[in-house]
């Protein structure tokens, strides 16, 4: 369990799953610096958490999660505030839909920089200042669009994909060279954020607005932020690589992927 000294570093931290993240580690007493793109709500938060848990110290960075400046940034005012951080939560992420050949080029890059260039640049700030401290855990929020493929969404599972492919190889490359870092990769399904709220139902190809009213509608009766939040501390306190929010859902559908994959001549 955390003490008082431990830090966590909560990008997306304004909302959705990184607010319900930021908020559990809250209760437990751990001091956070929190990152978001919109400084209103992440001042908000800080506030927030200040009132209710007066005995934690929180740091608020507005961040645009895809500059690598920025979270350099981060990171060095992290370990200036608080001499270490124990725990990087990646939170940040966008959703968006449409024919992958389609999709205007700036918002494929838009989600490549929130979703998946964001992993990369804190990797890079904060492996190394982790290792030299002594240790640290890195928990990147992927989804179960990381391990499963469909249609409309190509910019997203992409994004996913590389997420978990990013985080299963610095798991290999970090026990390879004996560093006291670890990652954890969580791929929730369907959480009540605002994530969805973007998805257009009366979008013009019928496809992707039928794709999109479920999504919203799964959304609409997902798991709580809150809840997810409780499940990946759990995880994340038993060390574990892999944490599945939804393993119900994700087993089936990894089992059909996998029987169509080995069924190829």
């Amino acid at each position: 369990m955390p003490t008082l000294s431990s830090c966590a570093v909560v990008t997306g931290a304004a909302s959705g799953i990184g607010r319900g993240i930021a908020t559990a580690l809250a209760a437990r007493g751990v001091h956070l610096v929190i990152a978001d793109i919109d400084a209103e709500k992440l001042f908000a938060l800080a506030a927030e958490l200040t009132r209710t848990a007066p005995e934690v110290q929180v740091a608020p960075v507005p961040t645009d999660v895809g500059d690598a400046a920025q979270i350099d940034r981060l990171c060095k005012q992290a370990y200036a505030t608080f001499g270490r951080v124990d725990w990087l939560y990646n939170c940040a992420g966008v959703l968006v839909s449409g024919a992958t050949w389609e999709i205007d080029e700036a918002v494929w890059k838009r989600v490549l920089d929130i979703n998946l260039w964001s992993v990369i640049h804190t990797a890079r700030a904060f492996v190394p200042r982790m290792a030299e401290q002594g240790g640290g855990h890195i928990v990147n929020i992927a989804s179960l669009a990381g391990l499963l493929v469909g249609p409309w969404l190509s910019p997203y599972t992409v994004s996913k994909h590389g997420m978990v492919a990013i985080s299963e190889s610095m798991q290999a490359e970090l026990a390879e060279r004996g560093l006291p870092v670890q990652v954890s990769i969580v791929c929730p399904g369907p959480v009540r954020t605002a994530i969805f709220s973007g998805l257009d139902p009366q979008a013009a190809e019928s496809h992707v607005a039928q794709t999109n009213q479920y999504l919203r509608s799964l959304g609409e009766n997902g798991m709580t932020p809150d809840e997810l939040a409780q499940i990946v501390l759990a995880g994340v306190d038993a060390k574990k690589p892999w944490i599945y929010p939804h393993s119900e859902i994700l087993k089936d559908a990894l089992r059909r992927r996998v029987d169509a994959l080995l069924s190829v001549d």
